[in-house]
Order: structure tokens, then C-alpha cells, then sequence
């Protein structure tokens, strides 16, 4: 094997495919990344058994097709050394390659590719397709609410669903809850409901770019896996098992009383508040009146921080404390200059309700949903 390309290139190309390499296996292959030429382009491919990523390379100078499996995070770190000038990859006898650009001319050892896991087929035929930017919206409205905790595993992931022409994601840590949901799949697609781990809706959200030309190919795969293909890039995941919960029963109803601000002035309000949280009190207040709202925290340790905030508030007079990271990741997505945010009563859900904006799938904007539980007042 014996190949050329610019050394941009294949920077690029190893590092859509680096975060699939697993170094802490015990199976040493999964430590590599996979190199083989396939009608003129060069196929990288890393996985760790749970995600694999493939990134398919066009119209290189091949001089020799062949396949190796090389160190891939020690391939990445000396191609980001290399001057931005032409790099050739040859092998050698024993899987050994040779990486060399201008005077610098690195040895590294390889691996055989039959060793290195494949990554299942799948049939194109019935897989469902979806514009980029619109899927990347949906990662972008939800991704925040992902349980990190592994006590309960099947949160450790987003709720993928199709239905009606259109496409769900849910993700829930117990605290709140974060649905976003877009048109743009075939009416007739085939209904799917599965929970994607969260290592792959994090990749999908780096990788997914605002392109309309290349849409997104869901398949699903034998085995319990699921496969996403855009332009050049192909990720494959195991996915969760379990039942995701039946998040539309703790849906509150629509509230009367409502809260409207201005989105960034609020999100100061409570960043600036949580300065004075500690890890035994996090819970930073809501204070709602006629015509305002006072966001506040009170420390024995660190001391206080009151802050009013511009609003319109109808509703009887109500004192509310949440978790300032729940606000602040959300707000932090949201693109409307004000935020209505419907309450009920201080140890109900608070609810953002956002409809979806016209316009393209990904221009106009998914219809997105917020829930989130109050904390105990000291």
C-alpha cells in the first residue's frame, strides 16, 4: 500500500474518526486506526465496539491499494507536526508503514487489517433520511439533558423516535426533560423508537454540519444497532436496551400563570447568582411578583446575590428554587430573544414551550419542550 495526499487532508480525516479509538482496551486493535483503499479512496475507520466512525476520502493519488491498521492517536499526533506539503503512507513488510512529508520520515509498526473489526452493512433501502441541519438542531435542543449518572443506564442516552413525518429526541436525567422535535422524514418512513448512547449523540453533534446537500441515512442494523451516513462520514452504534420513560405522563399541562424576560439578561441574572451556590446549596431562587422577577442566592459561607430582572409576570406572588445549571444550559440554546416560562406552583415543573419557527427544517427550527422540577426551598 502506497498513498498520497495533503497533509490538511488527512488531519482532517483522522480527527473525525479519533474520537471512536478506544486506548484502554484490552484488545490492543482498537488502539488503531484502520487505512485501506477502496476505487480510488482512502477508507479510515476507527471503533470501540460501541461507536465505530468510518471517514471515506475521494480522488487521492494511489500508487499502491492495500489495507493496515496503524497507532492512531501516535498517527494523528506526528500528521499535526507535519508542514502543510504532501504525505505519503507506504507499507512495508510485517504492516509496518512509513509516513514521510518533505525531510521528515517516520516508522511506525502496524497491525494486520483482518484483525481490526468491521462494521456491519446496511441496506440503504430502509433507511430514513433527514436534512443535516435539522437533525443538528434536535442534538443541539436535547443533548444537555442526558443523564451522566449510571445508575440508571437507559438515561445515559436520548430517546430517538420517528412518527407522522416527523423526528423526536428526548433526554432526561430525572430532573428535567428536553424534547425537540422536526419535520422532514418521509410520511411513510418506518416508525422507530430507540435510545442512542450519549458518546454517539455527542459525535453526531461534532460531526453534523449545516449542510442541506448531504441529508442524514438512519438505518437500523441487525444486532441492536443503529447506523447514521452524511456526505463522507458513516457512524455505527450499539444501542441502549431498555425502556426509555414514558416522558409525555410528567408533561404538565399549559399554565396561566407565565413569566416572560428577556432570555440573555436572565441567564446573567442566574449566573451571577450561582457564583455564590456551594456543593451542599445549589439551589438558586425565583422570586415572582406583580411585574418582576428577583433571581437570588443566600450562603452562610459565601455570603448572598439578588439581581432583578426585567419581566412580565402573571400569576399569584410565588417563590420557586431550581438547579442554576438546568436553566443556564438551556437558555444557552434557546434562540428567541424572550423566554415564557409557565409555573404552577413552587414544588410543581416549570415549562418552556417553544414552538417551531417556519422556514427549511434546519433554518426554521424544531419544536422544542422544557420541564423542569423545582428544589426544596431550605
Amino acid at each position: 500500500m502506497r498513498i498520497a495526499l495533503e497533509q490538511p487532508q488527512l488531519l482532517k480525516s483522522l480527527q473525525v474518526i479519533e474520537h471512536a479509538v478506544n486506548d484502554r482496551s484490552a484488545l490492543p486493535i482498537l488502539a488503531n486506526v484502520l487505512l485501506e483503499t477502496k476505487n480510488q479512496e482512502l477508507v479510515l475507520t476507527a471503533t470501540d465496539l460501541d461507536v465505530g466512525v468510518r471517514y471515506q476520502l475521494p480522488s487521492l493519488t494511489i500508487e499502491e491499494p492495500g489495507a493496515v491498521a496503524l497507532p492512531a492517536r501516535r498517527l494523528t499526533t506526528i500528521v499535526r507536526e507535519l508542514p502543510e506539503e504532501s504525505v505519503t503512507i507506504e507499507v512495508k513488510q510485517n504492516h509496518h508503514a512509513v509516513v514521510s512529508c518533505g525531510a521528515s520520515r517516520f516508522r511506525l509498526p502496524g497491525l494486520p487489517p483482518e484483525d481490526f473489526p468491521l462494521l456491519p452493512p446496511h441496506d440503504e433501502a430502509a433507511a430514513l433520511h433527514i436534512p443535516q441541519p435539522a437533525l443538528k438542531a434536535l442534538l443541539q435542543y436535547t443533548i444537555f439533558a442526558m443523564s451522566l449518572e449510571e445508575t440508571r443506564f437507559v438515561l445515559n442516552g436520548a430517546l430517538l423516535k420517528t412518527h407522522a413525518g416527523a423526528l423526536t429526541l428526548a433526554a432526561t436525567d430525572g430532573r428535567r426533560l428536553a424534547v425537540a422535535t422536526g419535520k422532514g422524514t418521509p410520511q411513510e418512513a418506518k416508525e422507530l423508537a430507540v435510545v442512542v448512547p450519549s458518546k454517539t449523540i455527542r459525535e453526531l453533534a461534532r460531526l453534523l454540519q449545516d449542510d442541506e446537500e448531504a441529508p442524514v441515512s438512519i438505518s437500523p442494523l441487525k444486532d441492536n444497532q443503529l447506523l447514521f451516513r452524511f456526505g463522507a462520514v458513516t457512524v455505527v452504534t450499539r444501542l441502549i436496551e431498555g425502556q426509555f420513560p414514558p416522558y409525555d405522563s410528567v408533561i404538565p399541562p399549559p399554565s396561566a400563570s407565565t413569566v416572560t424576560c428577556p432570555r440573555q439578561l436572565l441567564a446573567d441574572a442566574v449566573r451571577r447568582a450561582s457564583l455564590m451556590t456551594t456543593a451542599t446549596s445549589q439551589a438558586v431562587v425565583f422570586e415572582l411578583a406583580k411585574d418582576a422577577l428577583i433571581v437570588s442566592k443566600e450562603s452562610a459561607e459565601l455570603g448572598s446575590a439578588r439581581e432583578e430582572v426585567p419581566a412580565a409576570y402573571r400569576g399569584e406572588p410565588m417563590t420557586i428554587a431550581f438547579n442554576p445549571e438546568f436553566w443556564l444550559e438551556a437558555l444557552k440554546v434557546l434562540p428567541q430573544e424572550d423566554v415564557v416560562i409557565e409555573v404552577t406552583a413552587p414544588d410543581k415543573p416549570a415549562v418552556v414551550r417553544l414552538p417551531a419557527r417556519p422556514g427549511s427544517p434546519g433554518a426554521g427550527g424544531p419544536d422544542f419542550l422544557y420541564v423542569v422540577l423545582p428544589m426544596k426551598l431550605a
